[in-house]
């Protein structure tokens, strides 16, 4: 059913001729989880990857500068008699398995996952998230790695980086702040995780949404209630690269397009006419795109042209497309910089994570 479409924030750089296309959604498996896309079996292996987070992409990544690795390795998180201390992971790190304890795991992932600049609530929200999906992961093995309970593979489970190379990432002036950040909020809320119906959920999230997130019925084409459509309130100046574009030649579009559609007409000698009615979801954001003569999900567009997100608008000039995109990664679950912007806005980690996860509760695993 078609939508009266919300009005997106335009790009700056955007022609007024360009048409509002297309649509939250993800590619079929950006995050290893039970959720039928086209393959039953590939259910099993989504994972928190689709989480397509961007893990370097805060200002405190950028460091050139290198600490020594004794002062790498002086943020050790604190395990005595902690929960997530008792409990040990069997991870799969570039290739090899290793033994840790959940509590250095959770700091790795933390540590790639979020930028350590962002507020503390959000480290918190973060920490609390990454620990929920590595219980989901627990109670639903992965089939990519049977040696091994998870992975620190973004493509597959959740980034993950040692303290050593994360350290080393960051101005040396800052390091030992962040590491501390990072420290408090892994240990902050030890053993928290978010349930629902007694159940670990598939803690899904992503880096920028448009302005609201997306339900996981209409990204992956399964109904789950804690993965539901809510308002974000990110915007260009809180994320950096809310808004990118990409161009692509008229004549690689019509090749690329063509083989991942055969039956899409594409003779129109204007790449205007290829492109027709837009379909959108109850929030206003685009979900479908007439293009040939087919409907297509924007998620299929956005994997084809390897696009940030699947919310975007399109301008044909001459022999060039280009897509104006908004945000980014999947759209569905916590968005990241949403989080930080509702952190400084004074919520705290569990109001945080109760905005993006509708119905879920946060309580200790020990429970």
């Amino acid at each position: 059913m078609k939508r009266k479409p919300k009005k997106l924030a335009k790009h700056p750089t955007q022609s007024r001729r360009a048409t509002v296309l297309a649509a939250l959604g993800l590619f079929a498996l950006q995050f290893l989880l039970p959720l039928a896309l086209v393959l039953p079996a590939a259910l099993a292996e989504q994972s928190a990857a689709a989480l397509d987070t961007d893990p370097a992409d805060g200002a405190d990544t950028s460091a050139e500068s290198s600490v020594e690795p004794s002062a790498a390795e002086s943020a050790p998180v604190q395990q005595a008699d902690t929960l997530d201390g008792s409990i040990t992971l069997t991870v799969l790190i570039d290739g090899e398995a290793e033994q840790m304890t959940l509590a250095d795991y959770l700091w790795g992932v933390v540590a790639a996952e979020m930028p350590a600049a962002f507020q503390q609530e959000a480290l918190r929200a973060q920490a609390i998230a990454a620990r929920t999906y590595t219980l989901y992961r627990l109670e639903n093995p992965s089939t990519n790695h049977p040696s091994a309970d998870i992975c620190g593979d973004s493509g597959c489970c959740q980034a993950w980086m040692s303290t050593k190379d994360r350290m080393a990432q960051w101005d040396s002036d800052k390091a030992a702040s962040y590491a501390e950040k990072i420290t408090q909020a892994v240990t902050g809320t030890d053993g928290l995780a978010l349930y629902y119906e007694g159940e670990p959920i598939l803690a899904a999230f992503h880096a920028i949404s448009a302005g609201g997130t997306k339900s996981a019925l209409e990204v992956w084409g399964q109904d789950i209630p804690y993965l539901q459509a809510v308002e974000s309130p990110e915007g260009e100046d809180a994320a950096p690269n809310y808004y990118s574009a990409v161009s692509v030649d008229k004549a690689d579009f019509a090749k690329t397009f063509s083989e991942a559609c055969p039956e899409a007409d594409l003779s129109a000698e204007g790449c205007a006419d290829w492109f027709g009615e837009e379909t959108y979801d109850e929030t206003g954001l685009p979900v479908s795109i007439e293009i040939g003569g087919v409907e297509v999900d924007t998620s299929q567009v956005r994997t084809l042209f390897d696009l940030r997100s699947a919310t975007f608008t399109v301008e044909c000039e001459g022999d060039t497309i280009t897509f104006y995109v908004t945000g980014y990664g999947h759209g569905v679950g916590m968005s990241q910089y949403g989080a930080n912007a509702l952190a400084k806005a004074g919520k705290t980690a569990e109001e945080i994570l109760v905005w993006y996860y509708t119905g879920a509760e946060v309580r200790s695993m020990s429970n």
